[in-house]
C-alpha cells in the first residue's frame, strides 16, 4: 500500500461550494441579528429621515399634497421604533443576546414603513416644480441625504434577508484571518453602499431570488435619485 492509499494520511479535500454554503448558514444561525445594534441603526435612520424630510419641506414649502402620507408613515415608523427600543432596553437589562421572536415581524414592519417613507420623499422630488438657482446647495444636501437614507435602510434589508432567508442572501469573500466569521452589519452596509454607487455588488454574490429583488429595488431607487436630483442641480444653475 502506498502512502497516498492510506486513508489516515490522505490529504483533506477543500469543502465543496454546497458544503461551504452550509458552513456559512450554520454560522448565521449561531449569530442571529442582535437587537441592540439593529435599533442603533434604526435611530440613525430616523435622524437621517427627519433631516431629509425637513430639508425637502424647506425646499417645497408650498407643496403640501403628500404631507398627510408623510405624517402617517412617520407616525407608524416612530411607533414601531418605540416598541423596538423597549425590547432593546429589555435585552440590555437582562443581558439577552438573542432578540425575541416578535422582534423580527416588528423589524420587517419598520423597514417596510421606512422604505415607503423613502419612496414618498423621492416621489415628492420627482413631481415637484422647478427649483431656483439659490437652492442648488440645498439640492446637493438632499442628494447626500437621499443616498444615506437608501444605504442605511437597505443595509438592514440585506442583513435580515441573509440571516432569515432559506439559503441566505449573499456570499461574502471569506475573512483571511477568520474564515468562519459570520458577516457583520458593516458588511451589509458596504453592499448597500456599492449598490447605490455602482448599481450592483462588487465582490459579493447574490444567492437567492428575494435578495435579487431587494437589490433591484435599491438600484431602481438609486437611479431615480441620481437622474432626477442631478438633473435638478444642473438645471438650477442655468
Amino acid at each position: 500500500m502506498t502512502h497516498t492509499d492510506n486513508p489516515d494520511t490522505a490529504p483533506e479535500l477543500p469543502p465543496t461550494p454546497d458544503a461551504a454554503g452550509e458552513i456559512r448558514d450554520k454560522a448565521r444561525n449561531l449569530h442571529p441579528i442582535r437587537l441592540v445594534p439593529f435599533v442603533a441603526v434604526v435611530v440613525l435612520i430616523n435622524v437621517v429621515n427627519l433631516i431629509w424630510t425637513l430639508k425637502i419641506h424647506s425646499l417645497l414649502w408650498r407643496w403640501t399634497e403628500l404631507n398627510d402620507w408623510v405624517v402617517v408613515t412617520s407616525w407608524v415608523a416612530n411607533s414601531v421604533f418605540a416598541l423596538l427600543l423597549v425590547f432593546a432596553l429589555y435585552a440590555v437589562a437582562t443581558r439577552h443576546r438573542r432578540a425575541p421572536q416578535i422582534a423580527l415581524p416588528m423589524m420587517l414592519v419598520y423597514l417596510s414603513v421606512a422604505t415607503i417613507n423613502v419612496l414618498i420623499n423621492i416621489t415628492i422630488l420627482i413631481i415637484a416644480p422647478g427649483f431656483s438657482r439659490g437652492q442648488q446647495l440645498s439640492l446637493i444636501i438632499v442628494l447626500g441625504l437621499s443616498f444615506t437614507a437608501i444605504t442605511l435602510v437597505y443595509s438592514l434589508w440585506y442583513q435580515i434577508a441573509d440571516t432569515h432567508l432559506k439559503g441566505g442572501a449573499l456570499d461574502f469573500p471569506p475573512n483571511a484571518n477568520d474564515p468562519d466569521e459570520p458577516p457583520k452589519w458593516f458588511d451589509y452596509l458596504v453592499v448597500a453602499f456599492f449598490t447605490n454607487s455602482t448599481f450592483g455588488p462588487t465582490l459579493e454574490n447574490v444567492r437567492t431570488r428575494p435578495a435579487k429583488a431587494i437589490m433591484m429595488s435599491q438600484t431602481a431607487l438609486s437611479v431615480l435619485v441620481l437622474v432626477v436630483l442631478v438633473a435638478r442641480i444642473v438645471t438650477s444653475t442655468r
